[in-house]
């Protein structure tokens, strides 16, 4: 079994949707008066599924087949709206439609390889929706502090390891490791990231005809700082 797909059998347990992240998602929809999600990097679809249930039509994306298999899985089996398909935010030509909402979670967004590959997301981004929820680790605070290794998630079943190695290039090395010690089996994998602070994504939207509404350092909406766990940004595409 590779990494990938150990990861998404276990996903949900990993990263459950919490009330917090619930709350601020849902009021944001209801805020806007959002009424089409397109949901990027959706993993195993837990919030794809939630919006469906407020008749918000949904469709999400990942690059994942397992992820997608998973998500679609799971939308049959609770009669879900929320349709689901393999896609890259580096090139949502494939989408025909356009949205009302576009969100993009779980720091899908440091995947780029860079500013240029950035603004070009971004920009696809722009063509799909009129409003935009983005949300990263606060890489600001882990570049300021050099952090190593993210807080360990413990189950019944399995502890998951995640650490980072700084690299000469201004990268990070994004190491995984999930173990089982009931068989004494472990899988990693390693993703490359690149660190996006808030001054190059606030600089980013702009240049590719966003204006920022809000920015968050969590779920509950406290304000941002340099310290804050997460970057959360909502925006506006400028209409010409």
């Amino acid at each position: 079994m590779d990494f990938y797909r150990a990861l998404s059998e276990h996903y949900d347990e990993i990263f459950p949707l919490k009330e917090p992240q619930k709350s601020c998602l849902l009021g944001y929809l209801k805020q806007e008066n959002l009424t089409s999600i397109l949901d990027i990097g959706c993993g195993t679809g837990t919030f794809a599924l939630e919006v469906s249930r407020t008749d918000v039509r949904v469709l999400g994306v990942d690059l994942s087949d397992e992820m997608i298999e998973i998500s679609k899985r799971k939308a049959q089996q609770k009669g879900s709206s929320a349709r689901f398909a393999i896609a890259d935010m580096r090139d949502l030509s494939n989408i025909q439609e356009e949205f009302s909402g576009v969100f993009c979670l779980g720091n899908t967004l440091a995947h780029v390889t860079g500013e240029i590959e950035l603004k070009q997301v971004l920009t696809q981004f722009a063509k799909k929706g009129v409003h935009l929820l983005l949300q990263t680790v606060n890489y600001d605070r882990i570049l300021a502090k050099q952090v190593k290794e993210l807080p360990i998630i413990k189950t019944s079943d399995f502890t998951f390891h995640r650490f980072y190695t700084y690299r000469t290039d201004g990268k990070i090395d994004f190491s995984m490791k999930i173990e089982f010690p009931d068989t004494k089996q472990v899988i990693s994998g390693v993703n490359i990231l690149f660190p996006v602070t808030y001054t190059l994504l606030k600089r980013a939207l702009l240049e590719t005809g966003w204006e920022v509404s809000d920015l968050w350092g969590n779920y509950n909406k406290d304000p941002w700082t340099e310290d804050s766990p997460a970057t959360i940004i909502t925006a506006k595409r400028i209409l010409r």
